[in-house]
């Protein structure tokens, strides 16, 4: 299938945020949210995967700030998710979605990120259900995965071993390191390296009783967990969900971003995930 959507972009309080999106205006919408590793992007973790989900979705994938073609910023005084989600808030708002109920699904950080907007009390409204690949919310990630994360020497060598520990070898690797490679600038760096840095007087972490804050949910959660993913701890998708009343985990073949790995059978997999989240949320609506 060849690979379609749009490209489009908006300014809002001076900050740009450039999205993918396709289907149908009056479908469900779906909110595809990438990875957070050099040179990630909407169209690196979701391009081939976009023209099968919009035959059944009005699909909208931004590059999240600091990503992308959009705007390099980070916050230092809030956790990393909560300045994507007023990115995405504005996004729908922006789309005359306000008011609509969207099903995110997110790989990596956008998984993460998708996991906590449920848990986020301003935002969880516009919330139908939750899709997570590898994201985990914060806890139940490894030392050596973190290890790779936090370093890179801005080659194209240094990429593919960032792209080879996530995720191995693959049909269209090169393809996908070029991508990343394409994303990957200075403005890029700080922002994935900005939020590591280490402050000599920063305060201790405020108390998080995430995943706990799951069991406020009312939607469906979903974990999909590949079974040799190395930035993950075992078992982490039975300990997120087990916390959400309509919580599931689900566990597949390979490592870190079947999308990317296997884009077409990703596709087809969100796609019956989504189907039976529907179920779900119309059953818990009744």
């Amino acid at each position: 299938m060849t690979a379609h959507f749009d490209t489009s972009s908006y300014s809002h309080h001076g900050l740009v945020t450039t999205y993918l999106h396709a289907g149908r205006g009056d479908a469900p919408v779906l909110v595809l949210a990438h990875e957070g590793a050099f040179g990630a992007s909407a169209e690196a973790s979701w391009g081939p995967l976009i023209p099968i989900l919009a035959e059944h979705y009005r699909v909208i994938a931004p590059d999240l700030f600091g990503y992308g073609a959009s705007s390099k910023v980070v916050q230092f005084d809030a956790p990393p998710y909560d300045l994507r989600l007023h990115q995405i808030a504005a996004l729908l708002d922006e789309l005359g979605l306000s008011h609509a109920q969207a099903h995110l699904v997110g790989n990596s950080f956008g998984g993460a990120l998708a996991l906590r907007a449920v848990t986020t009390d301003w935002f969880a409204h516009r919330v139908r259900s939750v899709v997570s690949f590898g994201g985990t919310g914060g806890p139940y990630r490894t030392a050596e995965g973190m290890e790779h994360l936090g370093r890179f020497d801005g080659t194209v060598e240094d990429m593919a071993r960032l792209v080879r520990f996530a995720n191995g070898q693959f049909t269209g690797f090169d393809d996908q390191v070029a991508i990343r490679m394409a994303g990957a600038g200075a403005a890029n760096y700080r922002s994935v390296l900005a939020p590591m840095m280490p402050a000599p007087f920063s305060p201790p972490p405020s108390a998080d009783r995430y995943p706990e804050t799951l069991a406020t949910t009312t939607v469906p959660v979903v974990a999909v967990a590949g079974k040799d993913d190395p930035f993950v701890e075992p078992g982490w998708a039975q300990q997120i969900t087990r916390h959400a009343p309509l919580g599931r985990a689900v566990e597949i073949d390979g490592r870190h971003s079947p999308n990317v790995v296997y884009p077409e059978g990703t596709a087809r997999l969100i796609l019956t995930i989504l189907r039976e989240n529907e179920e779900l949320a119309a059953r818990n609506d009744a």
